[in-house]
């Protein structure tokens, strides 16, 4: 007899339609009927976890808090959920869901002495292909999800083998006819199916406990049996296996406000900033991060993220973000300038020499790019109005370019762009020397080189109709194209390192600002867009030419080659087609057909429109995608120009001073192609430092890197992300949750 897992449990949304104050007011209200159906009902079990809205009841209603923790030790309330919530699964970097389980699974075994097997995720959109190694190393065996749904991926059964690329495999299960009002008719048609199932009953999205009704349905099907997740998964093994990623056909989140995905990026830089800068200043366990990774693990909430929200509810996300960005930011700053004053400054105060810049790389390859900066002059030091170089402690010369100071104030401040490098993990001191030389300026004849015009054709501003709503549940595709008009073009910046062309675009009531960065002697250059949108349901894009379909695109931790594709996809930091490199700061979706690549600036669907039925749309609406926006791509023919640009090194200003630390230094080497190390922490429960590095190409490397004068040897597997804790000169394997293997 075949067997039906019931799971009882309430989807909730912290924030959708709602902002997160309602949220935590109406999630009372569903954990008290939940508690009340198991005094009513002793077989009765309820599946929920999330570490953000048991934080909310802790602070509220801490007796609440202890019957929910009296029912996770008698097994009745099953902690089927190990990340920190149900978060959008491709618009976040990797190491986010390393830190959903890694925080996850320390919330609950902190405050419920378990951890999770499972993650129940049924609601996101779309599930990146390198998640079966993030689980599996998090202590998670089991991936539950909806989505994307049997209408948008066939699979041969809802229970699979999930593989990623290193050979990484966890159970899973998608959830089919998941949250319909009629239990009965849900279980009629498991009934007919030849396999056991797991089906999911409660009342959803705004909170709501399983009912007394369905519970009654329940105890009159003998099929049917109260159940956990794990127990489903621990009951029914797969023999069938998927090695691929699982993305839906409903495809609006994946473009929908790039201003909160790009806020996240950045926090989620901040943050891995700050705790490089802890682990360089010796400051163990003196400041922790971890709090500022849950305010931004809470935006990574699938309808937020995904950008599926309220307005209003950006506003508070907004707020989050800064939060996180500014505290990480200070910390960083805390600790380098506590590292630079005690350089030992090459300036000489009698030969006017009076600034030196510090150039602090977090990243792990060497920098060897452009950095913008500015020094005093008045009311401190004398005007100054001529140029200035840079010079290192050999004796070589940077040339600097002066450009526009931030404030309108002549001759007070001097900002210049200037290629410079800097170490791995570390910094390098430069002395700002001034020199008689005239600031130079150059005629515009460069714009008639053959280098200039490809720079300039490089992309084409298009806009095609948008009749989705907010997640494109309606619709297949986009509508009819339509090309910006050109109308003007203007040469802002023509120095001796850097030329600036500004093209500005109309359509209808908006304007496109590109502007192309060309660096002198590069095979690089950057096209910064500014755009002050004003229309409804459309998408923007820019598009440019490819030779071939087939292509790159970057995921969490990894790499996927595609094709063709009508509908945009998610994309990371970026994408290669035929011999181009996009690095993208901003875009986070791109489509590519008839051999066009389409990256996508941003759509203008209506916030919160879930088409239900039909609605007004000349109505006054709130809309993704108003106002100005602005980002910036970099294209590369080679990995030249590829470090840093998400990641741009901080510069510290520094007067001349004494001291015994060396003008360079590098706290971690490594600088091994293919291979991101993209974590230095202190460890969560020990006093060694963790590493985190993932494995790029496919290839079985062995390598040596340098970390505080003790030097490494170490094996990587293709596609491998490895966790490693050093202590004490030793190293030592972990998984992702910190426990030596």
């Amino acid at each position: 007899m075949k067997t039906l897992y019931m799971i009882g449990n309430t989807h909730f949304d912290p924030v959708w339609l709602w902002t997160y104050d309602e949220g935590m007011a109406s999630i009372r209200a569903t954990f008290r009927s939940a508690l009340d159906r198991m005094k009513e009902e002793e077989k009765f079990i309820y599946s929920f976890s999330c570490p953000p809205v048991f934080e909310w009841i802790k602070n509220v209603d801490p007796a609440m808090f202890d019957e929910i923790k009296q029912r996770v030790k008698e097994g009745r309330w099953d902690l089927c959920e190990g990340w920190w919530l149900q978060p959008d699964c491709y618009s976040a970097s990797g190491e986010s869901y390393v830190r959903q389980g890694l925080y996850g699974q320390q919330y609950l075994k902190d405050n419920f002495s378990v951890v999770s097997d499972t993650v129940f995720n049924v609601d996101s959109f779309g599930h990146s292909p390198m998640f079966p190694q993030i689980l599996s190393k998090c202590g998670i065996k089991n991936y539950c999800f909806m989505r994307p749904e049997k209408w948008n991926l066939k699979i041969k059964s809802p229970l699979f083998k999930w593989y990623s690329k290193d050979g990484s495999k966890v159970n899973a299960y998608r959830v089919e006819l998941g949250w319909q009002k009629d239990l009965k008719d849900v279980i009629d048609k498991h009934l007919e199916r030849d396999e056991n199932s797991m089906i999911i009953y409660g009342v959803t999205d705004h909170g709501g406990a399983p009912t007394k009704e369905a519970i009654k349905i329940i105890n009159e099907t003998k099929e049917a049996q109260f159940s956990t997740v794990s127990k489903f998964f621990n009951q029914n093994k797969p023999n069938y296996l998927l090695k691929r990623e699982l993305t839906t056909k409903d495809f609006g989140v994946y473009v929908n406000h790039q201003g909160i995905k790009k806020l996240n990026r950045k926090a989620e830089y901040a943050l891995l900033n700050a705790e490089k800068s802890l682990v360089f200043a010796d400051k163990n366990k003196s400041s922790s991060t971890r709090a500022l990774w849950q305010d931004v693990m809470f935006n990574q909430f699938h309808d937020i993220l995904g950008g599926a929200s309220i307005k209003s509810a950006y506003v508070d996300a907004e707020h989050l973000y800064g939060r996180a960005i500014s505290t990480a930011n200070e910390i960083t700053h805390y600790n380098v300038q506590a590292i630079t004053k005690k350089v030992k400054t090459l300036g000489k105060n009698e030969n006017g020499d009076i600034w030196n810049i510090v150039v602090w790389n977090f990243n792990d390859k060497k920098f060897n790019g452009y950095i913008e900066a500015e020094v005093q002059w008045a009311h401190e030091f004398e005007w100054y109005e001529k140029s200035i170089e840079l010079v290192d402690e050999s004796g070589k010369v940077y040339p600097c370019q002066i450009i526009e100071a931030k404030a309108v104030i002549p001759k007070f401040r001097s900002r210049f762009v200037c290629k410079v490098d800097a170490p791995s993990f570390g910094y390098k001191l430069y002395k700002v020397v001034r020199n008689e030389k005239p600031i130079e300026q150059f005629d515009e004849e460069f714009l008639n080189t053959e280098r200039m015009q490809q720079i300039l054709n490089t992309f084409t501003p298009v806009c095609y109709k948008d009749g989705g709503d907010t997640w494109c549940f309606n619709v297949k595709g986009y509508a009819q194209k339509s090309l910006l008009k050109h109308y003007s073009r203007k040469v802002i910046e023509n120095g001796e390192l850097r030329k600036i062309v500004k093209d500005v675009y109309k359509f209808k009531n908006s304007l496109l600002s590109l502007y192309y960065v060309y660096y002198v002697n590069e095979d690089y250059f950057d096209v910064k867009y500014k755009v002050n949108w004003n229309e409804k349901h459309y998408v923007l894009k820019l598009e440019t030419n490819v030779d071939s379909e087939k292509h790159i695109a970057s995921v969490p931790y990894g790499t996927m080659v595609r094709g063709v594709s009508k509908r945009d996809l998610p994309i990371g930091e970026f994408l290669i087609a035929d011999d181009k490199r996009f690095i993208l700061d901003g875009v986070f979706a791109y489509n590519l057909r008839n051999k066009k690549l389409g990256l996508t600036l941003l759509r203008s669907a209506i916030y919160g429109d879930l088409r239900i039925r039909e609605i007004d749309l000349d109505k006054e609406f709130d809309h993704l995608g108003e106002g100005i926006s602005e980002g910036s791509i970099r294209v590369c023919s080679s990995q030249n120009g590829t470090v840093g640009f998400n990641n741009l090194p901080i510069t510290v200003v520094e007067a001349n001073h004494d001291g015994n630390l060396p003008c360079e230094k590098s706290y971690l080497e490594i600088n091994e192609n293919g291979i991101d190390l993209t974590v230095v922490k202190n460890a969560e429960q020990d006093d060694g430092v963790v590493i985190r590095l993932a494995e790029t190409l496919g290839l079985k490397k062995e390598l040596t890197f340098k970390f505080k004068e003790n030097l490494f040897e170490i094996k990587i597997k293709p596609y491998e992300i490895k966790t490693l804790l050093i202590k004490k000169s030793k190293i030592y394997k972990t998984d992702m949750l910190e426990n030596k293997i």
